[in-house]
């Protein structure tokens, strides 16, 4: 009997297929997440299953699911997963700890950049309809003297 596997959450299609190599998958196609009892329904007779942050996996889901072997969490905690229940009935439990890590460091560059620019004030002044010609006090560039080097381009 091929092995079954239950993700929770829509997954980019080259990982879907991936699994498809090593069972037969059973995802939710999204974009909500399945409810306790339909998660727990699909589970039932799985051998997997790939949850996210939206999923609680507890002692009474896990009662449900005699065949589990594997609690994959997509996500960087565990806080949402009965690990102690998963344990004492054998149950594998994953998750990827720097899952988040370079995405929160982009992000927060990201930020750091659009606040020293005033892009939101621009962004806004530009959807306005406003928006004639570049105005340097919006973009906030830093035209103090002293703070950049001038070059003599001709003699």
């Amino acid at each position: 009997m091929a092995k079954k596997i239950v993700v929770a959450q829509p997954l980019h299609e080259s990982v879907l297929k991936r699994l498809q190599q090593h069972a037969t998958v059973f995802m939710n196609s999204g974009p909500d997440p399945l409810s306790e009892r339909e998660l727990a329904e699909w589970c039932k007779d799985a051998d997997a299953v790939m949850i996210f942050m939206t999923e609680q996996i507890n002692d009474g889901f896990l009662q449900q699911c005699s065949k589990l072997k594997i609690v994959a969490g997509a996500l960087k905690g565990y806080n949402n997963i009965d690990v102690a229940a998963c344990g004492q009935r054998g149950i594998l439990v994953t998750v990827v700890p720097d899952l988040l890590t370079e995405p929160t460091a982009e992000l927060a560059i990201g930020l750091m950049i659009a606040v020293s620019r005033n892009l939101s004030a621009g962004d806004r002044y530009v959807r306005s309809g406003a928006f004639q010609r570049l105005r340097i006090d919006i973009c906030n560039f830093a035209v103090e003297a002293g703070q950049h080097s001038h070059y003599r381009l001709t003699n």
